[in-house]
């Protein structure tokens, strides 16, 4: 399977499919195409559980083969029919995960969005077929046994934990609907491992004791000091107007981590619409890999730039949300006569990031 499985599927929910999903399943269109983007990675990640264990590849490689050859081609047309398809797919759902899985994830996904499970259900009951039939179209392309659909739906794990809207798998991981992977554990907050004193020799000092506690618990206050977003973070401010250009910042130092802000301060305000270097450019990592886009920048009370507002999007082009980090973590590269702006970022810290909350005066 060459393609990420995540959008291969997302090239068939176009704007019409979402349009008749969301009326099948009475949500606002925006709703339903934010509840597709959680339902199709929550699904996969189900499905690769459950393909895992013993039995389970050869279990989905049957479900994949029960799909009808044309389903995908006539995906729109099939929802003329939107009640029969959904209940078809949830019984597909129920047999692969088990009779209680499937309201489970509906009602977790539900809790997520906002959503009632009733809705959530249906449009699980309605996305599922169409990622059976992406697998089976894949398998066949590929010439996939049952275990090599499984072994390629596992090895793509990461990828679909990453297309998962930010939180969301970690509520799948504590209802108890989804194992996890490797890279929701790296976004978990680190906590302090079980402390144990060996009885072998002789018992240590009442010094050696306080040291022997102390030093991990000091090393792990400063680990969460500096995982944790801090707001105040004092950040180099460069001159602005709001008439002019803001200063292209060309140093050649690498800029340091960066830092997210959550919120802004009550002096801070935004500079809209005003013609400047920024706003709207793509920001990229050192690895090449574009984050987002500049929506905004942000100037303190003294007219300098403290803060760049960043659009990030996710898989599916759904799940968007604004991020924010200091002005000074921009870097321009230039190369030629083309320019990037550069922050010193991976591409899963940034989805991970906590959404920024604009105040009043810091809306365009």
């Amino acid at each position: 399977m060459t393609d990420n499985i995540v959008s291969t599927i997302s090239r068939f929910l176009t704007p019409e499919l979402i349009s008749k999903m969301a009326s099948a399943t009475g949500l606002d269109r925006t709703i339903a195409h934010k509840a597709t983007a959680a339902a199709v990675p929550a699904i996969l990640t189900s499905l690769a559980d459950m393909a895992a264990k013993g039995g389970g590849a050869r279990q989905l490689a049957n479900a994949v083969a029960e799909q009808p050859a044309d389903l995908l081609g006539n995906i729109a047309n099939s929802l003329s029919g939107a009640q029969q398809m959904a209940d078809k797919g949830a019984s597909q759902l129920s047999a692969l995960l088990g009779g209680g899985m499937p309201g489970m994830l509906a009602a977790t996904i539900g809790k997520f969005l906002g959503i009632g499970e009733g809705p959530m259900r249906m449009l699980l009951g309605l996305v599922t077929p169409m990622i059976l039939g992406v697998l089976g179209r894949e398998q066949r392309a590929q010439g996939l046994d049952a275990n090599g659909l499984a072994r390629v739906l596992s090895g793509q794990r990461d990828e679909i934990a990453s297309a998962m809207p930010a939180g969301l798998a970690r509520l799948l991981q504590e209802s108890g609907v989804t194992a996890g992977t490797a890279q929701d554990r790296a976004y978990e907050t680190p906590r302090a491992a079980p402390l144990r004193v060996a009885n072998e020799g002789a018992a240590p000092s009442g010094r050696a004791n306080w040291a022997y506690w102390a030093v991990p618990l000091l090393a792990l206050a400063g680990l969460l000091w500096f995982l944790f977003p801090r707001e105040e973070r004092t950040v180099e401010a460069v001159p602005v107007t709001q008439t002019t250009n803001l200063p292209t910042r060309t140093t050649g130092d690498v800029p340091a981590k960066v830092t997210f802000l959550t919120t802004a301060r009550d002096d801070w305000t935004s500079i809209g619409a005003s013609p400047n270097e920024y706003t709207n450019q793509d920001v990229y990592n050192g690895a090449g890999e574009n984050l987002g886009t500049i929506r905004d920048v942000l100037i303190g009370p003294d007219g300098k730039a403290v803060a760049a507002i960043i659009n990030v999007g996710r898989f599916l082009g759904i799940g968007d949300k604004e991020i924010a980090v200091p002005f000074s973590a921009l870097h321009v590269q230039r190369q030629g006569d083309s320019r990037r702006i550069v922050i010193d970022a991976v591409k899963e810290g940034v989805q991970a990031a906590p959404t920024f909350t604009r105040r009043a005066s810091t809306k365009p």
